[in-house]
């Protein structure tokens, strides 16, 4: 199938793990049974006492072993081969040593998921995006988290691509700005030249204009309808949704519905606690447990956002979060900035006007680690990554928002 490894297929390496279990059983088998036919033949002889017998018996006992031994070499052999041949039996070797019982119940859970992925690419509708959805979803315990964020990114693109034109028309109605995916409600027409010269503090040489990786938006505030609250003595604008942000974060630690309740089991579903949170808090469920952080709850409501800009990310994040909508930025995950980390962000410092001044050590976030509320400019806390230190794949800047 097209976009899906032949040597991930489980009926395929069953029928590998067959022919190799037959192969090596055959090879010791059959060896086996030569030496003792062979051994019991010159028994018998020696015991008869004929010497002339025993002389003819030796040299076809010699041969038996012989051919024994290189029948108990043929898998040795043919591996050899195959690493001598290269290229052409790649993927024969590959599938050899997929078929393994342990490697065969992996992919029996993971290639329905990859399948899916790829129909989807193959033929975006929404029948096939909801079945990817489910796929992906059903996989989130098996802890590859890097495989999850690479299955829904791609969900994310197959379904960007599939519902493009729509939302640009959509996006353009509403008096919006559709820029490299993602729709920017600006509550004013963009201000061309008149940012005050925020936008040219992004790394694109000050360079305005509305164009992928630095983008317009309004300086108005527009955070009226949020709450505010303090922490750590400072004063933060937070979303306004059907559960107070505190109260839902006081109730995901007492529900154990954080990584830190038992990192050895939830240690790597940084992203599927971030979901769980922020689609939680915004639907107003907290009949959450651990399970649920682990198995990506509330995945299926947020779409991927990317971009090379921190800039325009932080733009695009205080979009979301004056709507009263949670969102999930990635983070560094230790304090070297050598791994990435996933939380949601439920606020900023009430300092901020607009989306054009908005800084990264101005959020406040929900930690997937230990369900807490914190700042990003305390000491030792998260920062803003573009997680390219610790994987080619990781660049740019991105958020999961909310689809709804």
């Amino acid at each position: 199938m097209f976009g899906v490894d032949m040597c991930e297929n489980p009926n395929i390496l069953r029928v590998f793990l067959i022919f190799k279990t037959a192969l090596s059983i055959i090879c010791v088998l059959l060896p086996a049974i030569i030496v003792v036919l062979t051994t019991v033949s010159l028994g018998k002889t020696a015991i008869s006492g004929d010497q002339e017998a025993l002389k003819k018996e030796v040299p076809t006992m010699i041969k038996r072993f012989i051919a024994a031994f290189i029948v108990f070499l043929i898998p040795s052999i043919a591996k050899a081969i195959f690493s001598l041949v290269g290229e052409d039996l790649a993927q024969v070797t590959t599938c050899n040593n997929n078929a393994t019982l342990e490697k065969i119940k992996y992919f029996e859970e993971v290639y329905p998921a990859r399948v899916a992925v790829a129909d989807l690419e193959a033929s975006p509708s929404k029948a096939n995006l909801e079945k990817a959805q489910k796929a992906v979803a059903k996989i989130a315990s098996v802890g590859e988290e890097d495989l999850v964020i690479s299955l829904l990114t791609r969900i994310s693109n197959a379904e960007a691509k599939a519902n493009e034109a729509e939302a640009k028309m959509s996006c353009t109605s509403s008096a919006g700005v559709y820029v490299n995916g993602y729709c920017h409600k600006l509550a004013k027409p963009p201000q061309n030249n008149n940012n005050n010269g925020n936008n040219g503090n992004n790394g694109n040489n000050g360079n305005n204009g509305t164009t992928p990786g630095n983008l317009n938006f309004s300086n108005e505030d527009m955070s009226g309808e949020m709450k505010e609250i303090s922490v750590s003595g400072q004063n933060f604008k937070v979303v306004n949704t059907k559960i107070d942000v505190v109260q839902f974060a006081n109730t995901m630690r007492n529900r154990c519905v954080r990584q830190n309740c038992d990192s050895s089991k939830y240690g790597g579903a940084c992203l599927g606690f971030s979901y769980t949170h922020a689609w939680g808090l915004y639907s107003g469920n907290t009949n959450y447990g651990p399970e649920d952080g682990k198995n990506y709850v509330g995945a299926g409501h947020f779409t991927t956002y990317i971009n090379d800009s921190e800039r325009d990310i932080l733009g695009a994040t205080y979009e979301q979060l004056v709507q009263n909508k949670p969102v999930i930025i990635q983070v560094n995950g230790n304090k070297a900035g050598t791994s990435r980390h996933f939380v949601a962000v439920v606020g900023f410092k009430s300092t901020v006007k607009s989306a054009n001044d908005i800084q990264a050590t101005d959020l406040l976030i929900l930690d997937s680690w230990d369900a807490q509320i914190e700042t990003m400019d305390a000491a030792n806390s998260r920062f803003l990554t573009t997680g390219a230190a610790c994987h080619k794949d990781y660049s740019g800047y991105r958020i999961q928002y909310l689809k709804e």
